[in-house]
């Protein structure tokens, strides 16, 4: 059995590492000698798995590619998130490379290296076709003629803009003023300013779960979409409420930063107990219980509503109004 449980530990890892992937795009394969184009290089990885570092190098290091080619210029790394249509989170780091190469002919570049904790792997090749320029051999040569030199003052040139511009101007001039006339003299200011009231945001996310609720997801079986939208909400109201970072950061991380907030114990264990189901059922593929998704529900609903803080502004302000 201790074997068994072993095996069942390191297979979402297993999985993990075969659901990356890194690839190389290029913005154009067939190029003039001497025009550079743009390699981008992107590595995918669910964001499940914890990188600590990723660095990309090309088959060559320097400025001197191998193969003719040279190395202009290179973004710096970027990393991005988002999530799938199966609702998975996904990773991805990605940086440009400016190469050129100054012979014709088909070249190919070979494959590029990615390195990220102690693994590797590497990208596909690419295949360029490098040619001179056209040269239009049915264009003729046309004579240089020297620039003539005209010689007419400013003065001139003001009566001749004039003459040509000078109805059009003193109907612009026309226009100005009486559309100014007409403004001073029907114009009304507005003295009643329009309010649009705050919604303030426990009432925004009570409704959120409301609406979670109507659509039944974890009741049709979607528990990774109820879980992932559940999550949302109190993502969004730990961090309104308590000042708390929870963009990109791990359940164990947003429990950690909670450990130092103002978040009564109660909550604190429910809270915990719900990234718990939740990260089970993103990552692991597990099927909660009824009671579980009921509760978990329950919690997120019953922490907004006992710790919200539109109710305390609204009471501050009528106790200041009756003063």
């Amino acid at each position: 059995m201790k074997n068994i449980a072993y095996i069942l530990l390191f297979i979402p890892l297993g999985v993990f590492c075969q659901n990356s992937n890194f690839t190389a795009k290029a913005s154009k394969n067939k190029i003039a000698i001497g025009e550079p184009t743009t390699v981008t290089l992107e590595f995918k990885s669910p964001a499940s798995q914890l990188i600590d570092s990723v660095e990309f190098q090309l088959a060559s290091n320097g400025d001197t590619l191998g193969n003719n080619w040279e190395l202009w210029n290179k973004s710096t790394l970027e990393k991005n998130t988002y999530t799938e249509e199966n609702g998975e989170f996904i990773i991805a780091f990605s940086q440009n490379f400016t190469i050129a190469n100054f012979d014709s002919g088909s070249y190919v570049f070979p494959p590029s290296i990615v390195q990220f904790n102690s693994g590797k792997l590497f990208s596909n090749s690419l295949e360029f076709l490098v040619e001179l320029d056209e040269i239009d051999e049915k264009s003729f040569i046309k004579n240089i003629k020297p620039i003539k030199e005209v010689s007419i003052s400013w003065v001139e040139y003001i009566i001749h803009f004039l003459k040509k511009y000078g109805w059009w101007i003193l109907l612009i001039i026309f226009t100005f003023f009486l559309g100014f006339f007409l403004f001073k003299k029907f114009y009304k200011k507005k003295t009643d300013a329009v309010y649009i009231p705050n919604i303030p945001l426990e009432i925004t996310l009570l409704n959120t779960l409301k609406n979670i609720e109507e659509k039944k997801y974890w009741e049709n079986g979607y528990f990774k979409k109820y879980y992932s939208e559940l999550s949302n909400v109190l993502w969004q109201f730990l961090e309104y409420r308590y000042n708390v970072q929870t963009f990109e950061k791990t359940s164990g991380e947003i429990l950690e930063s909670l450990k130092w907030s103002t978040i009564p114990k109660k909550f604190s264990s429910e809270v915990s107990r719900f990234f718990e189901i939740s990260d089970g059922v993103k990552f692991a593929k597990y099927k909660p219980l009824e009671k579980d998704n009921i509760h978990s529900f329950t919690t997120i609903k019953e922490l907004i509503n006992g710790q919200r803080l539109d109710l305390d502004t609204i009471e501050s302000n009528q106790s200041t109004e009756n003063e």
